[in-house]
């Protein structure tokens, strides 16, 4: 499609271009190059939180999800999601205070420093990492399945993917967190646009919004209700997910290293009331398109491409090419974060100061490094038949919520001992591993949620059995 070939090439260029103006601007300090010299405001702090968590699953998963299982995957990510501002205040106003007095640059730095602990510290950063990459090849996987749907297949996923994941480590190496944020408000505009008129002009075409639920009601009435397609969404299963974004969201080193980017308090509050505004509209938009693909019955065959074959269907070929741009928008946004906040981590986290090269030249390193990771876990573990969703719930969302219990210890808690939160991680991901496996019941609840509970449990008891041991913060700004 010429529209969208078009539309594409210059929304890559204009990335890398961007990229480059960004690192103009940069000074060579890693509190520049990694986190901007924490000076994002309103507008770009607000965007570049949504972008950043406005993914892959938004534009794809979303969509597949609520075709199989209807209305209920609202309630999920609607209003799951949009509680889980909350989380903006608890954590990121502490981190964001906590950064600023003494420098911290990752999460990992924060949670060791309060511990004195480099066990703790290192062991903070492996789960990240380890449970990152997959979220990071899952953008890329969705860049492909986008870019081969529009092509007919003229280019297969694989290489899409490895496209679209090359083009966001050219932008992130020259620009660092400026190119980052400055991207992220484009792209933030860009799939808020996509999404609306995505919608609307599907439901122009299928009559209106009315009647293509009815038509969708008539073809499928059990999408209306909870439990919804196949009784997925049983109580549990749902107050499952409700808790799930609460804990895993903030985990994201995507989301959780741009707390420390705020120019001030007042940016994370506007940001808090935001956050839940925008996302109980724009995560309504793939779902209702998802439900009324069965409305006119659609097989999209993989269920992730059911929000690109509806507007490719029922919307104007310059529509749904700029749809598809501002879902490459969505998911290029999470990735450019992911990559840079795994290359802070890992340059700054872990003993590499004996090479004698910058910090800023150790990341740029690590995210060549990590973009080859990703491209390939691309290559040779994504099951296209687990769908987005699915994959991430099992991986990355699971992994990264057990580290939760022990970020709020370290923030409010002064009893917590790092005796406490080293077992609490180490329990908590051995026994996602169990349930994942088959080996504890979850009595219809997710495994994230009891492993969220076990961490909970031992870091309280563990702390309470071993002798506190008194951080000892380093004062000064790195």
């Amino acid at each position: 499609m010429i529209e969208f070939a078009l539309l594409v090439i210059a929304y890559f260029a204009f990335l890398i271009t961007l990229g480059i103006y960004a690192h103009k601007r940069t000074k060579k300090t890693a509190q520049d190059y990694f986190l901007a010299n924490r000076t994002f405001g309103p507008v770009v702090l607000f965007f570049t939180l949504a972008a950043t968590n406005f993914s892959a699953f938004t534009f794809l998963g979303f969509a597949g999800k609520a075709y199989d299982s209807g209305f209920g995957q609202y309630g999920i990510m609607g209003f799951g999601t949009a509680i889980m501002a909350i989380m903006f205040y608890v954590i990121g106003r502490k981190v964001w205070k906590l950064g600023k007095e003494k420098g911290y640059i990752t999460p990992p730095e924060l949670i060791g420093d309060r511990f004195n602990s480099i066990s703790l510290r290192l062991l903070f950063m492996s789960v990240m990492v380890i449970f990152t990459i997959p979220y990071l090849a899952i953008q890329a996987i969705g860049a492909g399945m986008i870019i081969e749907s529009v092509t007919n297949a003229a280019v297969g996923w694989q290489i899409g993917a490895i496209v679209t994941m090359f083009v966001i480590m050219v932008y992130v190496l020259f620009g660092g967190m400026r190119g980052s944020g400055w991207t992220d408000v484009i792209q933030g505009v860009l799939m808020i646009s996509a999404m609306t008129l995505a919608v609307v002009f599907v439901a122009i075409n299928l009559g209106g919004f009315e009647a293509a639920n009815t038509m969708a009601y008539n073809a499928n009435p059990e999408l209306f209700t909870r439990p919804g397609g196949g009784d997925y969404f049983m109580p549990l299963i749902w107050f499952s997910f409700m808790l799930l974004w609460i804990f895993a969201d903030p985990m994201f080193p995507q989301m959780f290293s741009r707390f420390y980017t705020a120019k001030d308090e007042k940016s994370l509050k506007h940001s808090m009331i935001l956050y839940p505004i925008v996302v109980s509209f724009l995560f309504l938009f793939p779902v209702l398109i998802g439900v009324w693909a069965h409305g006119v019955g659609l097989n999209p065959g993989q269920k992730d491409m059911v929000l690109p074959m509806m507007v490719a269907n029922y919307a104007p070929g310059f529509v749904y090419a700029f749809v598809m741009v501002g879902a490459l928008a969505a998911l290029m946004s999470t990735a450019d974060s992911q990559l840079l906040s795994l290359s802070t981590m890992l340059s700054h986290d872990l003993p590499l100061k004996r090479f004698r090269i910058s910090e800023i030249s150790i990341g740029r390193i690590l995210i060549v490094i990590l973009s080859l990771f990703a491209i390939l876990f691309v290559i040779t573990k994504y099951d296209p038949n687990e769908g987005i969703m699915g994959t991430l719930v099992k991986t990355t969302f699971s992994g990264l919520a057990v580290l939760c219990p022990t970020t709020i210890a370290a923030l409010y808690w002064k009893k917590a001992t790092k005796y406490g939160c080293i077992a609490s991680i180490l329990v908590g991901e051995f026994s996602i591993f169990l349930f994942q496996f088959s080996m504890l019941p979850t009595f219809g609840l997710l495994s994230a949620i009891w492993a969220i509970v076990i961490s909970i449990v031992v870091l309280v008891v563990v702390s309470y059995l071993t002798k506190s041991h008194k951080s000892s913060p380093k004062n000064k700004k790195k």
